[in-house]
């Protein structure tokens, strides 16, 4: 059972208003998209726990009483710990006769029926937390890279609305305590789980905030410079080519990758020369005759 205290870095005393600005300071800090990498995620997601378990005041109150599922079903598996060292461990002592002879003789708290009725007779009253379930989910590109908000039928039927964060990527999952299946007994229910699954989008990869493409350009404008268009996720941009640039050069488009507002990353263009598909001879001819009169070596150029 974690300490949501401790995790969030405040004291039992802390205010609710004092628990949001732990939790909203540590989750910029440890977002996985700012911090990649298993370590990060598995904190991000103990304090996004954490807050759950005492981010308003209701639930505060509930863990500071010691009433949620989590620790009561600690409670209980303690309790059954504790029985079972009992169970494995019958009382009994030694007492000398007047002939000198000792007798075993099992203490009077110890009865045999009371462990038979705790692990057959009261084990069918024992308490059990319901199933998870896991609902898969696919969004587009751009949905992943900006955030969205979608309306999905659980297995069991119940819709809930779904708060896609931007940045999410693909194969990862939202919790929703609670939605999952029935609990035994009045045991807590499951959680469901939204596995998302990001499309591809034909031209645009990812790479951490940043959204990565290729445009091609002309000879003609890879040695004059210019503007070309150039899509984004937002819809198309001009985008200033700067003269003589190289194939593989990179420029960038500012506050076009993923994220929100003003947390956007980036979208790094790669330029692609490219050539005419068919050499026509007068154009052969005529660069001929510019590489006689403005020669230069690649191979030193480098």
């Amino acid at each position: 059972m974690i300490d949501p205290y401790k995790i969030l870095g405040v004291s039992k005393e802390a205010t609710i208003d004092e628990i949001k600005k732990a939790y909203r300071k540590l989750a910029k800090k440890l977002h996985p998209d700012l911090n990649p990498g298993k370590d990060s995620e598995r904190k991000f997601k103990d304090i996004a726990h954490a807050y759950d378990l005492i981010g308003t005041a209701e639930a505060k109150s509930k863990f500071d009483r010691g009433e949620t599922d989590e620790q009561r079903q600690q409670e209980y598996e303690e309790s059954m710990r504790a029985n079972t060292r009992r169970a494995k461990r019958p009382s009994y002592h030694q007492t000398q006769q007047n002939t000198g002879r000792y007798s075993n003789v099992f203490d009077s708290d110890f009865n045999t029926q009371d462990i038979f009725e705790q692990f057959f007779g009261r084990a069918q009253e024992t308490s059990k937390p319901g199933e998870d379930e896991l609902y898969n989910l696919e969004i587009d590109f751009k949905e992943a890279a900006l955030g969205s908000e979608k309306v999905i039928t659980l297995p069991r039927g119940k819709k809930i609305k779904v708060q896609i964060p931007a940045g999410i990527e693909d194969g990862q999952k939202l919790r929703f305590k609670g939605l999952g299946g029935p609990g035994i007994n009045n045991g807590p229910s499951g959680d469901a789980y939204v596995q998302i699954s990001v499309k591809k989008l034909s031209g645009f990869t990812r790479a951490g905030q940043d959204i990565l493409t290729t445009v091609p350009v002309s000879i003609f404008e890879a040695i004059s410079g210019g503007e070309i268009e150039v899509p984004t996720i937002d819809g198309s941009v001009m985008l200033k080519i700067p003269p003589g640039v190289n194939n593989g050069s990179k420029l960038r488009i500012s506050g076009k990758g993923v994220g929100v507002e003003n947390y956007r990353g980036n979208q790094i263009v790669t330029i692609n020369i490219v050539m005419p598909k068919q050499i026509d001879p007068a154009f052969k001819e005529a660069m001929l005759k510019l590489s006689n009169q403005f020669s230069y070596s690649a191979r030193d150029a480098r």
